[in-house]
């Protein structure tokens, strides 16, 4: 019964653990804050969420080697008990990290989509001066994109601290994919202004 209820909180701590990764290479650096000065229960004093997770991951080795040592179901439901609060507290400010940031993250795609929306208008319009004015703001745009991946990529080189590391690398992963979409519009404006040009030739 015991070993079937500590098999279930390491599952959901190794689903906890990915979660926390994921916000720290997000560049959430704010863990000690919501977390440690709020609650006592953790000793802990990390600005990373990982390493609460850490914290935890001993906490239930403990628990486990204690399940080792005594028959008392009631101690062992008691230290078990302690540890779902813990993990309950801890995963509730994950979540609440990840609502803040879907919510910040919709205003931003919201411009896309109306950016998107502008640029189709002027591509079936076929006006060659709204499609030049929009194929030079696209490639500001990129201009702007590669700038960024090689600043990037100058801090990536001197960082030795792991998390930062990854954090950058996975920032770094996110810029190149805006600028393969930024591409590929660049490419598909092109294409209409040499269409209409080759028109206008015939």
């Amino acid at each position: 019964m015991v070993e079937l209820e500590l098999e279930k909180l390491a599952q959901k701590l190794r689903q906890l653990k990915e979660q926390a990764e994921h916000r720290d290479l997000q560049g959430e650096r704010s863990a000690y804050a919501k977390t440690a000065v709020l609650d006592e229960r953790f000793s802990c004093r990390s600005d990373l969420f990982s390493d609460y997770v850490s914290e935890l991951e001993q906490d239930l080795l403990q628990i486990s080697r204690l399940g080792e040592k005594t028959k008392d179901i009631d101690l062992l439901k008691l230290y078990c008990d302690r540890f779902v609060g813990k993990f309950a507290m801890l995963q509730g400010k994950i979540n609440q990290v990840t609502r803040k940031q879907k919510q910040r993250s919709i205003p931003q795609q919201q411009r896309i989509q109306s950016w998107q929306n502008r640029l189709n208008k002027v591509i079936n319009s076929g006006d060659q001066t709204q499609l030049r004015e929009k194929l030079n703001q696209q490639k500001q745009f990129e201009a702007q994109l590669e700038q960024k991946i090689t600043e990037k990529n100058q801090v990536l080189n001197r960082s030795n601290i792991k998390t930062d590391t990854a954090r950058l690398s996975a920032e770094i992963l996110s810029l190149k994919s805006r600028l393969g979409e930024c591409q590929k519009t660049t490419w598909k404006l092109e294409q209409k202004i040499n269409q209409l040009e080759s028109r206008f030739k015939e």
